[in-house]
Order: C-alpha cells, then sequence, then structure tokens
C-alpha cells in the first residue's frame, strides 16, 4: 500500500508541475496565438468589421 500511496503522490507532483507549466505557456500571447483554435473559428484575429444586421424593425 506504500508503494501505491507513493505512486500516486508522485503522479500528483507531476500533474501540478505539468499543469503550472501550461499555465505559464498559455500567458504568452504568440505561444496563445498557435496553441488555441478557437480564436480562429470565432473570428477574433479578424480585423475587418462585418456590418451588422439590425433583426428587429422598430
Amino acid at each position: 500500500m506504500k508503494r501505491f500511496e507513493r505512486i500516486l503522490i508522485q503522479l500528483a507532483v507531476v500533474h501540478f508541475i505539468l499543469l503550472v507549466a501550461a499555465q505559464f505557456l498559455l500567458e504568452i500571447p504568440s505561444f496563445k496565438l498557435y496553441t488555441n483554435k478557437s480564436i480562429y473559428y470565432e473570428g477574433v484575429i479578424k480585423s475587418d468589421k462585418q456590418p451588422t444586421l439590425e433583426t428587429i424593425d422598430r
């Protein structure tokens, strides 16, 4: 049982180190642009403004 607990603690420490490293890398703006693909789908990078359509006639 001691060996199993030691392995679990080691896995938790490695997981924490990887979590901190990933959070640090995501704070770098140039790295974030290449890793986060959702900004391409949402159109955040595009600088041209599309005309907005009004759906409710007043």
